[in-house]
């Protein structure tokens, strides 16, 4: 059971980020379509928290998962339309 938060630490959001690189080994495997669509929502629900959170995760062999933070310049806004 997990200790509830107003935010989430980037600690969590490593372990969450930890695993992703493991979905795409289920490419090549025999995996049938409703398991691989569950398996593809599972990711993109991990996912999401991450970028939630303002972070991106990319896992690089022989180097692991490295998480970077979003920057958002001072002139442009998550919800602008224009």
């Amino acid at each position: 059971m997990s200790i509830l938060s107003n935010k989430t630490e980037k600690k969590a959001i490593k372990v969450l980020a930890n695993t992703l690189r493991f979905f795409s080994n289920t490419d090549l495997l025999f995996v049938s379509n409703e398991d691989a669509f569950k398996a593809r929502e599972a990711e993109n629900i991990l996912r999401g928290i991450i970028e939630q959170n303002g972070y991106k995760a990319t896992y690089t062999k022989g180097k692991g998962t490295k998480l970077t933070k979003n920057r958002i310049s001072r002139n442009q806004y998550a919800n602008e339309l224009f």
